[in-house]
């Protein structure tokens, strides 16, 4: 398990250093077929004029976004990609994944080489100033991930110690406030930090909880710890001022939550059951609506 695990990593850093940009022809799920669906809000006129949907997504990140064996995108993200294709077009297929980090996810967005965010993006109050978030669609938390035999068990911890994190995450911009004592370790891909970690090159990785709950599931000699700080529910990022195109994202939204769509994804998503458990409650589904912190997501 250990070496496809390890294969996997290669796979995701070569998708994210090629860009990984493409029509999509992966799995599309049970999205809809035939016509497209009228969610209560006109597709963009743009958007209907190409034919398809150009969305950044997560490379690197299992299992919202990432690179599988067959070499095609999947992950929870990916699919909330193509049912969004799906109704927009009729065709699941119809949308052209982009592969963003952190550092790059804005400014592909806000330099039109994409129509949309789908990359576990945490709502901040900074962030919001450049850009147009939708409601939100997920939820998590930055917690550690470090070595089974780590003396690290909380935030407390980490003065003086070296912890690897990603360029742009919520988790850096938190440790840069909050935890100056630290010594960060920054990387542009996720498997980059995963490594560095595994080979003792940092102390911790601090990261969004869904990611590192999901690596330490797989790489047993390592575990998760730390209160969760930073939390704030994902949102779609959509250029400033683009009120078309974010009325029928919303309103898409609103349709896929009314089918508990979110939910029935991440348990096709995430197979095992504690994990499911841990997240439930920061997915929206009917009557569980999710809403973004009216202050600072970044306090200390």
């Amino acid at each position: 398990m250990r070496s496809r695990i390890g294969l996997l990593l290669v796979a995701l850093a070569l998708a994210v250093t090629t860009g990984c940009a493409g029509t999509d022809d992966g799995g599309s799920g049970d999205a809809p077929r035939g016509a497209p669906v009228d969610v209560g809000a006109p597709l963009p006129g743009n958007v209907k004029e190409r034919g398809r949907l150009a969305v950044g997504v997560k490379c690197d990140y299992p299992p919202f976004g990432y690179i599988d064996e067959a070499a095609k995108n999947a992950g929870f993200e990916i699919d909330l990609a193509r049912r969004l294709a799906g109704y927009a077009f009729g065709d699941p297929g119809a949308v052209e994944l982009t592969c963003v980090t952190g550092a790059n996810r804005v400014s592909f967005l806000t330099t039109n080489r994409i129509d949309l965010i789908i990359a576990t993006m945490n709502y901040t109050a900074e962030r919001a100033k450049t850009i147009d978030f939708s409601t939100p669609y997920f939820a998590s938390g930055v917690r550690l991930l470090v070595p089974k035999d780590s003396p690290i068990a909380s935030f407390a911890d980490l003065d003086g110690k070296s912890v690897i994190s990603t360029n742009g995450a919520t988790a850096s911009l938190w440790l840069t406030q909050c935890r100056p004592g630290a010594k960060q370790v920054l990387f542009g891909q996720t498997s980059e930090a995963l490594t560095a970690l595994k080979q003792r090159r940092g102390d911790a990785f601090a990261q969004d909880d869904t990611l590192l709950l999901d690596l330490a599931t797989k790489n047993r000699d390592l575990r998760v710890v730390g209160d969760s700080k930073a939390g704030s529910p994902w949102g779609m990022g959509v250029r400033k001022g683009d009120r078309a195109m974010l009325d029928w994202v919303n309103a898409a939204l609103v349709k896929l939550q009314g089918e508990d769509f979110f939910w029935t994804e991440f348990q096709q998503t995430v197979t095992d059951p504690a994990l499911r458990e841990q997240f439930a409650k920061f997915v929206p589904r009917p009557g569980n609506d999710l809403t973004y912190p009216s202050g600072s997501t970044l306090q200390c």
